[in-house]
């Protein structure tokens, strides 16, 4: 017999699935919008579920049945390497910065991830996902609405690609790449979708595709640029099963990117300004975008040979690079960088050879998952395509920034990954 108390914990259960769908709805919109929204929508996520997991027995068990995550090991590995870090480190309080700042894209991903297997089990179905995906775009469309007026100079000066800190303090590099993940998850629900799609729910997909375009040209990101650019050469060679198709796309994207260069103001300046950039460089020349870049990628990679298996330590950038610019071997404008500008780097600089692997290894287990589920035509499309793109994109693009430095990228990934890369998108189990 079941006793009274299981089923008493049974009846209340349901009445949490409110709570918590919502909340993750709340924090889906919020994540383009408010830094500070998210943080505390993830704080009183974690402590509903604390008090439900202390209380209700089968959901203890429900939520023990899923924490065993895809990306739960690797994202704990990379963790643990800055922990390790912080035994080399002389500057603790910078440290244990990196440290939390890892921690929350940990936390974030395994929030998303084991709630929305808990959710789209006990409701039977997976349009949950769809649902959390579609509020993350409502955040960003809202973000691009009141950035790109900015941009066109309605709402401020027209200086190409300046930040629209004043604005919601969302540096134009984030935004951005922000943009390019929603592109990336609105192309995956107009290309699969998971339910029949309403007259309404495609008005606003194909709204947002538009307005999205425009954000990224107009932000004149060349880390988001070229990011997309990569990543839909690659998603279409997974795709496309006929090579004659898929060269015929090739030539398309490439041919549709010269176009953009020779005729687009904004996109002919900024390529061209990394070719001026380059021979200001080789002539002596370093303040400039790209010369910036050189210097600070040829003091992380100093810092690595350093201590090549662990690094300067996990909150020793900065104090070291004050070290090199005090002794004159780096300029002092590179002082107003706190990160160098590329994640591999940024990973061997302070974690050596171990940070790097870490990293590396978080991409391959993304890719490992979703690449064979995109190739393989089934129902999860839409999130193996949108897994793969997010993973190839923050990998190309992030050889020119900290992606997870920036807690707006930082987060979207682990939010992205944990709509994507789960048990039961994998398996597809949906039983209770």
């Amino acid at each position: 017999m079941v006793s009274k108390s299981t089923q008493s914990n049974h009846n209340h259960i349901p009445r949490y699935y409110v709570i918590l769908n919502g909340g993750l709805l709340l924090f889906s919109l919020s994540l383009a919008l408010s830094k500070s929204a998210t943080n505390v929508l993830m704080a009183l996520i974690y402590l509903a579920v604390l008090f439900l997991v202390a209380r209700y027995q089968p959901f203890r068990s429900t939520v023990m049945r899923y924490a065993r995550q895809p990306l739960l090991l690797p994202l704990a590995l990379f963790l643990s390497v800055a922990v390790i870090g912080l035994l080399f480190t002389e500057n603790m309080r910078d440290g244990v910065g990196i440290v939390n700042k890892f921690f929350g894209l940990l936390l974030v991903y395994v929030m998303v991830s084991v709630l929305l297997d808990w959710l789209e089990t006990a409701k039977g179905e997976s349009s949950v996902a769809e649902r959390l995906l579609l509020a993350f775009l409502v955040g960003i469309f809202v973000l691009d609405v009141i950035a790109v007026p900015s941009y066109l100079g309605i709402a401020g000066d027209n200086q190409i690609a300046r930040s629209i800190t004043p604005l919601l303090n969302i540096h134009h590099i984030w935004f951005a790449n922000l943009n390019a993940v929603g592109m990336y998850a609105a192309a995956g629900i107009l290309l699969f979708p998971h339910r029949q799609a309403g007259l309404r729910k495609k008005a606003f997909l194909v709204s947002f595709v538009i307005l999205d375009g425009a954000s990224v040209l107009l932000s004149a990101s060349r880390s988001a640029w070229l990011g997309m650019l990569i990543t839909v050469i690659v998603l279409a060679y997974l795709c496309v099963k006929k090579k004659k198709t898929y060269y015929i796309l090739l030539a398309a994207v490439i041919g549709g990117a010269v176009l953009l260069y020779l005729f687009n103001g904004i996109v002919h300046m900024r390529v061209n300004r990394v070719s001026g950039d380059i021979s200001l460089f080789l002539a002596g020349q370093a303040s400039t975008d790209v010369g910036e870049r050189f210097l600070m990628w040829k003091a992380a990679f100093r810092m690595f040979l350093s201590n090549p298996l662990f690094g300067v330590g996990t909150g020793d950038y900065v104090s070291t690079m004050n070290g090199y610019m005090a002794s004159g071997e780096f300029p002092t404008y590179l002082a107003e960088f706190n990160q160098p500008h590329n994640m591999y780097l940024f990973a061997l600089a302070t974690n050596g050879i171990m940070g790097l692997a870490a990293l590396l290894y978080v991409f391959y287990r993304c890719l490992r998952f979703s690449a064979p589920l995109l190739r393989s035509g089934g129902g999860e499309r839409l999130f193996a395509f949108l897994a793969t793109a997010t993973t190839v994109h923050y990998m190309v693009a992030g050889m020119t920034d900290s992606f997870f430095n920036i807690q707006i990228l930082r987060y979207a990934f682990g939010f992205v990954m944990g709509v994507c890369v789960r048990n039961t998108t994998k398996t597809g189990d949906m039983k209770l």
